[in-house]
């Protein structure tokens, strides 16, 4: 992955310090892969890049995971949606990009409701999850990448609620190149500041913060 000026981020943009449990799909469910299209993520004043891909920067010296994200729709209790799963990315700091490699290893955990129809349905969070995230901050050498408790910079944690939301598809039964957007925020009612542990410059003042979520992409593969 590239990681352009500012920094790439695939984070959605997942309680506290350790996450809800992931929700298991009822029986009837329809589940699909998903993976990070896009968006813009702005928390303690950094702004991320949510988009994959070569971007114009440097190459990361870092693979990244497996993406394991989900999205799951009842049926035949159609109207409620959720999305779990983890995915990693690796960036620099700065403005161009510089000092250290780190790799993030996020975990996002959401539920809402849809409306509409075809083509395009609205989306919404749902108490109590919204779109709770965890985000394991490593700082990695460009050599092997190793992540390991000794270069652990942070783990940040929080919970956003949606601000707008589409699908753009047929619920409640997606299918490839159908996709979601959303835009959420911690900082309005139902969303959880930021919460940090184990964390070192430059990562310390990010406690108490808020995030905020715009254009979050979510394709369908």
């Amino acid at each position: 992955m590239r990681v352009p000026s500012p920094p790439k981020l695939v984070v959605a943009l997942a309680s506290a310090l350790a996450l809800l449990a992931v929700l298991a799909s009822p029986a009837s469910a329809v589940s699909v892969d998903m993976e990070v299209g896009g968006g813009t993520l702005v928390v303690a004043g950094n702004t991320f890049d949510l988009t994959p891909g070569p971007g114009g920067g440097e190459e990361s010296p870092c693979a990244d995971n497996p993406n394991t994200l989900a999205l799951n729709t009842d049926t035949p209790s159609a109207g409620r949606w959720t999305v779990t799963g983890g995915f990693s990315v690796s960036f620099r700091l700065g403005t161009p990009p510089a000092g250290p490699w780190y790799k993030a290893d996020i975990i996002i955990n959401g539920s809402g409701t849809y409306s509409g129809s075809a083509p395009t349905y609205t989306l919404a969070t749902a108490s109590p999850n919204h779109l709770t995230f965890q985000v394991r901050l490593y700082e990695v050498g460009v050599g092997d990448c190793a992540k390991d408790a000794s270069n652990l910079k942070c783990i940040v944690a929080g919970r956003a609620v949606s601000t707008s939301g589409t699908f753009s598809g047929t619920l409640p039964s997606p299918s490839v190149g159908d996709s979601a957007t959303v835009s959420g925020s911690t900082n309005v009612a139902g969303g959880l500041a930021l919460v940090t542990s184990s964390c070192s410059a430059p990562f310390v003042s990010w406690n108490g913060q808020h995030a905020t979520l715009t254009g979050l992409v979510l394709n369908v593969v």
